[in-house]
């Protein structure tokens, strides 16, 4: 039996939510890249996609601007703990050598 890529996509979006909840961003990024391919399946030889296809796609827009606003939420907690932890790392560098300072090794770049 053949596969249907907006159905295909259906579950995608729901794995991509389950992703996003999870912070696992490396499954987000392999959603992301699978969801351009399901897309690219859609499109004819000219690039455009057929009427039909478009009013199925169209109902996917909820689940779509969902994930984005979850995507949205988890980077901006991404980017809060960053900030905090740079912050703390800031303050321990001020107050210690950075020699001796066990956070600014696990930071380090260099291993």
């Amino acid at each position: 039996m053949p596969r249907d890529p907006i159905t295909e996509l259906e579950h995608l979006l729901i794995e991509e939510r389950d992703a996003i909840r999870k912070l696992d961003s490396l499954r987000v990024l392999e959603c992301a890249s699978r969801k351009e391919s399901l897309i690219e399946e859609l499109r004819g030889p000219d690039g455009s996609v057929a009427p039909e296809i478009l009013a199925r796609l169209r109902t996917l827009v909820p689940a779509l601007k969902n994930n984005g606003i979850l995507l949205a939420h988890a980077r901006d907690i991404l980017r809060d703990a960053l900030s905090a932890v740079r912050s703390e790392l800031g303050a321990a560098i001020a107050s210690h050598d950075a020699r001796t300072c066990p956070t600014a090794r696990i930071f380090s770049i260099r291993g």
